[in-house]
């Protein structure tokens, strides 16, 4: 039987013999006496991800190729999703693998969230093309022009429409109305925000279209969002400050309500000793903190401690011990002051 696992369709892309990567977590395994319900199959793939996630493109994860299209992308997800989702195993004695199995759909859902949504996509591609072989780069341009043409096709029937008069305007509106709303269920919402865009010019009392202008560029935002997060994480991983600070401060720019953007900035900056920009982000954290949360106030007091605000630093961290009393580097740290 052929091994269809993502994993092992990179690595017969690869020219790896299948499963050669595997033998050490096999025998690994093996000596553990195992301790799961789940198929060896599965633990041997959990483990090989854990060892090489970091090294695969979103679309090896995926298993499917540069230009593959939006269907290809759902239906690589959906199959994905049904072997590596916790829930296919409730109820199972996952072990020392739950947490392997979670990162590994955490890590599918991400995959599909940023191929799944074409303006990330491009984004993606944009910034990953440095990485692919050449094969890669070219089907990736080759589909960048393809998208290109496409949306010039697009903006000249919506050119059209405009021109419309009396109640063909109308008509037009109801169209591309309806057109926004497919294209936003195949991910292409950039499109289908510039087709609302013009509804709205057509017809601007048809509350529909404005509800739904509103929602696809809230989700824009968002999606923005989310996609400046997971590079600050990747950026985090690898050490490269810099950028990850770059990218944290990003996120929270496009979603000034982003406790994480703020929070990663000001982790980062604070780990690479630009400790005044780290309590100006660690202060922001503070503010969109989510109940109970106190992190930032802990970090800005460590900020405060290495920038001499001895005052200030002692008004932080008796935030943290007003909410975690036994919080011990929170005490530890107070006794410094």
């Amino acid at each position: 039987m052929v091994d269809t696992s993502p994993w092992a369709i990179v690595e017969r892309s690869r020219g790896i013999p299948a499963g050669e990567n595997l033998a050490v977590g096999s025998v690994l395994q093996n000596a553990r006496g195992g301790g799961s319900d789940l198929p060896e199959e599965l633990r041997k793939e959990l483990t090989d991800f854990d060892k090489r996630s970091r090294g695969l493109s979103h679309y090896e994860v995926l298993g499917i190729a540069p230009d593959a299209d939006g269907g290809s992308v759902r239906r690589a997800y959906l199959e994905r999703s049904r072997r590596y989702h916790p829930d296919a195993w409730y109820g199972k004695n996952l072990g020392e693998y739950g947490p392997l199995l979670s990162k590994a759909f955490q890590r599918l859902s991400t995959s599909y969230q940023v191929l799944g949504d074409e303006d990330l996509r491009a984004q993606y591609d944009k910034q990953a093309a440095a990485k692919l072989n050449a094969t890669d780069r070219a089907a990736v341009e080759k589909r960048k022009l393809s998208r290109e043409e496409e949306e010039r096709r697009h903006r000249e029937g919506r050119e059209r429409l405009l021109r419309s008069k009396g109640f063909a305007r109308i008509a037009a509106a109801r169209q591309l109305y309806q057109d926004a709303v497919s294209m936003a269920e195949n991910g292409e919402r950039a499109r289908a925000i510039a087709t609302l865009q013009a509804a709205r010019e057509l017809d601007p009392r048809r509350p529909e279209i404005a509800e739904k202008l509103a929602q696809l560029e809230l989700e824009a935002q968002k999606a923005r969002a989310r996609f400046a997060l997971q590079n600050g994480r990747e950026h985090e991983e690898r050490g490269e400050m810099p950028a990850a600070i770059a990218a944290f401060a990003q996120a929270f720019q496009i979603d000034p309500k982003s406790y994480d953007g703020a929070l990663g900035a000001a982790r980062c900056a604070f780990a690479a000793g630009e400790v005044q920009k780290a309590s100006t982000f660690a202060a922001k954290a503070a503010e969109v903190a989510p109940q109970g949360e106190s992190e930032a106030r802990l970090l800005l007091g460590k900020a405060f401690i290495e920038l001499g605000f001895k005052n200030k630093a002692r008004h932080e961290l008796t935030l943290v011990l007003s909410q975690h009393p036994d919080h011990k580097e929170a005490r530890a740290l107070l006794k410094r002051v």
